[in-house]
């Protein structure tokens, strides 16, 4: 490919920094059919589709990029966005690590590859990241605003707070650099001062998810039970998986030998499974809430309350109509329904965890409702599936607690 044949860079570049990815993939795709070979031109559209959320299409012009030259750095790191888009993150760590080992001047690789043990929970590594990208380019906003939210995420209050600062004095008009401020705020317990920075973020850039469920969290965290509660997850996190998974093995076996403390207990458990449904369904009394939760946390929430509507009925036409078969074991199945559901919408969606827990949720509301229909038309066999009902939901709330 010689000089010539970049003339449409600049053009494209350009309508990439407006933001105008369809019309910077209609360029690009004249290019290619003028040198279906341009391997710059394949990686770039692939970013364009993955804008677009066109992901199978921005993974196969990623992956031919790849293929016409496996030396190009910038071709895996497109092909690591996309992972990390699709939810595969051991795909995306694969990709962002050959880009670095390809170019490892990039600050830009840095931030993904910070983003992704972020996510991960490796909060060192998160840091570490943060800081030898930081090495490349001292002024990239968004690796100070990582250095503080993993800063943040290991306790390390004053630190995460300066780095935030740092972030800020680049790129104050920034919406993603705002809202990373917002979730630094936010994880070291100053909720007022994260509702600034996410509205300000949303005023800068009102389509922004990231700063729209930093929002949607400042506003939960107003009531003082979801507040302490997330303190707690927020420490929590600091500790190893191996640690964590002792903690809630041993809250469980002290439990069994000091009854008086099972309220406490369970109210714990009640908060890690339903904590943010439940506040969010709060948050749809007030009109700022009401828009402030997404389409999927509302949905999330009629699904929530559906269940929960048919638990309390159950209950009343047990207690209205203490012959009535069913009413019992209804009010108690939709109960242990909430478990399964819960679950699934922690997942990323359409990935192989996500559709066995919906699977392992739909097998469990089968068997439950046959019980109560069972247990309704005076059959044998009705106990016999409700005990099942009740194993199974045990069994899936160990398997997902101890994942």
């Amino acid at each position: 490919m010689n000089h010539s044949d970049t003339d449409y860079l600049p053009r494209v570049q350009l309508l990439l920094s407006q933001q105008r990815h369809a019309l910077a993939a209609q360029e690009l795709r004249r290019q290619l059919t003028h040198d279906p070979h341009d391997f710059v031109a394949h990686a770039l559209l692939a970013v364009c589709l993955l804008e677009q959320e066109q992901l199978a299409e921005a993974k196969a012009e990623a992956e031919l990029a790849i293929h016409l030259a496996p030396e190009y750095d910038f071709a895996f790191y497109a092909l690591a966005l996309i992972e990390h888009r699709q939810h595969h993150p051991k795909e995306a760590l694969a990709a962002i690590n050959e880009a670095l080992a390809l170019d490892p001047n990039d600050a830009d690789y840095y931030h993904l590859l910070g983003q992704l043990r972020l996510q991960s929970g490796q909060w060192q590594a998160a840091l570490q990241a943060a800081q030898t990208g930081l090495g490349v380019d001292a002024e990239h906003a968004g690796l100070h605003g990582l250095q503080a939210r993993a800063l943040a995420r290991q306790g390390r209050t004053h630190e995460a707070d300066s780095a935030a600062r740092s972030a800020l004095s680049y790129a104050a008009s920034s919406s993603h650099t705002q809202a990373q401020a917002g979730w630094v705020a936010l994880e070291t317990n100053r909720p007022k001062e994260a509702l600034e920075h996410f509205r300000e973020a949303l005023r800068l850039d009102p389509e922004s998810d990231f700063a729209r469920e930093g929002l949607v969290e400042a506003l939960k965290a107003r009531y003082w039970v979801y507040r302490s509660f997330m303190r707690f997850v927020y420490w929590s996190g600091t500790l190893s998986d191996g640690v964590r998974r002792g903690m809630f093995l041993g809250a469980y076996v002290v439990v069994r030998f000091v009854p008086v403390l099972l309220p406490l207990y369970l109210a714990f458990v009640f908060m890690s499974w339903f904590s943010d449904v439940l506040f969010e369904s709060l948050l749809r009394v007030s009109a700022y809430g009401r828009l402030a939760l997404s389409e999927r946390q509302t949905r999330h929430s009629n699904q929530f309350l559906g269940l929960l509507a048919v638990a309390l009925g159950g209950l009343g036409l047990r207690l209205a109509v203490p012959g009535l078969s069913g009413a019992s074991t209804l009010s108690m199945v939709a109960l242990g329904l909430l478990f399964p559901l819960a679950g699934t919408w922690r997942l990323p969606e359409h990935t192989v965890a996500w559709q066995r827990s919906r699977w392992a949720g739909f097998g469990l509301a089968a068997v439950g409702l046959l019980a109560v229909m069972l247990e309704v038309l005076g059959l044998e066999g009705g106990y016999l599936a409700f005990g099942a009902f009740l194993i199974g939901t045990l069994i899936y709330t160990w398997v997902f607690a101890l994942r």
